[in-house]
């Protein structure tokens, strides 16, 4: 019988102890002073979230065998011939990959657009380009080509290493020096 009762002062007392620490209900909200917020509830703190840029799709080409394909790809309005030789850069995605789509010219990055002259963009590739093989070069180059010339305004691609015009292989395999169209890579066209 005494434990009962040590039991039940036990539970009498935590119940009355437990209802002391609650909140009671109230009728309407009440307005407390910034002096009575827990610490830190007042904090603003920065968005995690990304803010979010304007994107715009562009075309870039890609290689299937001996001809270039088309693939979209999503980047910055800002700066778009730049973000177009940036996506060309990345290469290939996986899924791209496994469909035996190839990018020599993403071997030889970053791909630097230095300038716009008329109709002609300049296009600045690091040594790399120049160690490509033949077929890949020329690849390469027709990638290049085909990407920025679909800009309004923009025919010829003049290709620079190291700051200097670079002698770039057309499709036929004659090398030529000065600015690049697409003539220079008909054969390579998408189907």
């Amino acid at each position: 019988m005494m434990r009962r009762l040590r039991i039940l002062v036990v539970a009498v007392t935590l119940g009355v102890l437990a209802a002391g620490c609650s909140v009671g209900a109230q009728d309407s909200p009440q307005l407390i002073s910034k002096s009575n917020v827990p610490f830190g509830l007042l904090k603003t703190t920065p968005s995690t979230t990304p803010p979010s840029v304007a994107t715009v799709g562009v075309t870039i080409f890609l290689v299937l065998g001996q001809h270039l394909v088309t693939v979209n790809r999503a980047v910055p309005v800002a700066g778009t011939l730049q973000a177009a030789l940036k996506a060309l850069g990345r290469g290939t995605t996986s899924a791209e990959a496994a469909a035996n789509l190839e990018s020599p010219i993403s071997t030889a990055t970053p791909l630097t657009l230095k300038a716009v002259s008329g109709s002609t963009a300049v296009v600045d590739v690091p040594s790399s380009f120049s160690a490509l093989s033949g077929k890949d070069q020329i690849l390469g180059a027709a990638q290049l080509v085909y990407t920025l010339t679909q800009f309004p305004g923009i025919d010829q691609v003049t290709v620079r290493v190291g700051g200097q015009v670079a002698q770039v292989p057309t499709a036929t395999g004659r090398i030529h020096t000065g600015p690049l169209d697409r003539a220079d890579y008909a054969n390579l066209a998408p189907l």
